[in-house]
């Protein structure tokens, strides 16, 4: 383990010091008049300075030491926590955290591919979940009453997946907690045609949304 008999010397001699001072501490540990040497503690050391600074424990570097993916993602401040929470207008209650979405800011029309200037809006979504260490997210899509029921289910599915994924893939999240759903149009929030029963383009526009529920 040591080259040279010195060394060999010099660490056995240490470690039989040790067991020494430990016994006779155990033993007289109740009596006041027995005391270890208070340069104990120095001879060890100096013991340890002898081996050379190739020698015993190696010298770790705790300023630039690090565990890879300890802190990744885990931490959020409380300034960006508020200002993800402001920023998509969600709507709070002390259980839940309600996050609406228009379609469009997400996805092009009739896509369900995430568009690039739509990640910021899921960077916090997902800056939100690991906030809270939410234990469940469910992700719901909806759409307008353009083009047929089945046809609007099936798109609203494929989009609301499509948010899980981005948010598995480049949040981290664990695919566990989320759950999603399809409504298509059977849950608009507002009419998609005019009491004379005209085109109402504001609201089919409201309609096409995705909601996302953060438990705390």
């Amino acid at each position: 383990m040591f080259k040279g008999r010195n060394y060999y010397t010099l660490l056995i001699c240490f470690l039989t010091f040790l067991f020494i001072a430990f016994n006779i501490s155990h033993v007289n540990s109740e009596e006041d008049d027995v005391k270890i040497p208070e340069d104990a503690h120095s001879k060890a050391i100096e013991a340890l300075k002898a081996l050379g600074p190739e020698r015993g424990g190696k010298k770790i570097d705790y300023h630039s030491s690090s565990i890879i993916g300890l802190n990744k993602g885990l931490v959020v401040s409380s300034e960006k926590l508020k200002s993800a929470i402001n920023d998509l207008g969600a709507n709070q209650t002390e259980m839940e955290i309600l996050i609406e979405l228009s379609d469009n800011v997400l996805f092009d029309f009739d896509k369900w591919d995430i568009r690039k200037d739509g990640e910021d809006s899921l960077k916090k979504i997902g800056d939100i979940i690991k906030a809270y260490k939410s234990p469940k997210v469910i992700i719901s899509g909806h759409t307008d009453s353009k083009g047929s029921e089945e046809y609007n289910m099936q798109l609203s599915k494929k989009r609301a997946e499509s948010i899980k994924k981005w948010l598995v893939d480049k949040e981290n999240i664990s695919s566990e907690i989320i759950e999603t759903a399809g409504f298509g149009e059977t849950r608009p929030k507002v009419p998609n045609v005019n009491p004379d029963g005209s085109d109402n383009p504001e609201g089919r526009q409201k309609n096409r949304r995705v909601e996302i529920i953060i438990k705390k």
